[in-house]
């Protein structure tokens, strides 16, 4: 699927989604992890000093990929990428990315290798899309993603959940906040959606589809810098230590 299609089918499901269940948000007193089994995560844990997981989604542009890559270095900042696997930017980018996977740097999650809406998918076909995904990461990052995953567009129900946790997912991630990023924007835009998404214990959804958050780093980091917010991975805030 090539990305101008993958816009296409993008934008047909979202549209279908606007009729799905809203996801539960999580309340104050749950233990986000604990509940990870029932309802996709959607905020971090409290914790002593303010922080956010920036989140990446895709992959279908190359050079977006390798940017955030870059930025990570260059920064020594933290992200979790949610893996399309059929896009090649994850193979293409895999010599500069792999050693941020293998230090922690960057986490690597699981969104599946061909991007559907799970809902609409068969209990095991839903496995397939994860496991195809599961064991390209496995080959070419050499890491293991479970236990955490993100589901295209954000469906999700119970046999999906169920689905994932019988081969070890389980672990579902939404999001609090988004950069709304996976087409068409501009800076202008992406900007106004950061200073809504970028706060304590979010986890900010954004996307490496185009290279509009890439030629605005400066001015988003700077909101992350304002807001004295630390960037963490989702191990980082989920893991006991």
């Amino acid at each position: 699927m090539d990305r101008r299609d993958f816009f296409k089918v993008a934008s047909g499901s979202l549209a279908s989604l606007a009729l799905l269940p809203l996801i539960p948000v999580l309340s104050e007193t749950e233990s986000a992890y604990a509940e990870s089994s029932i309802n996709p995560v959607n905020l971090l844990p409290k914790s002593d000093s303010p922080r956010m997981a920036w989140t990446v989604d895709d992959g279908c542009s190359y050079e977006s990929v390798h940017r955030y890559t870059e930025l990570a270095i260059e920064k020594d900042l933290r992200f979790t990428f949610f893996v399309y696997s059929a896009m090649s930017p994850w193979k293409l980018n895999a010599k500069l990315l792999k050693p941020l996977v293998a230090s922690g740097q960057i986490q690597i999650g699981n969104h599946s290798h061909t991007h559907p809406n799970l809902t609409q998918l068969s209990y095991s076909e839903i496995q397939k899309e994860l496991m195809d995904c599961h064991n390209f990461i496995e080959k070419t990052y050499e890491v293991d993603a479970r236990p955490y995953y993100r589901t295209p567009y954000g469906a999700i129900n119970r046999t999906v959940i169920q689905a994932a946790a019988d081969i070890g997912y389980t672990f579902p991630v939404s999001w609090s906040g988004s950069l709304v990023d996976s087409g068409v924007t501009n800076s202008k835009r992406i900007i106004y959606h950061a200073e809504m998404a970028m706060r304590d214990r979010a986890i900010m959804l954004g996307h490496a589809n185009n290279l509009v958050a890439s030629e605005n780093f400066d001015s988003l980091l700077a909101i992350v810098t304002d807001r004295n917010l630390s960037l963490v991975t989702l191990k980082d805030a989920f893991t006991a230590k």
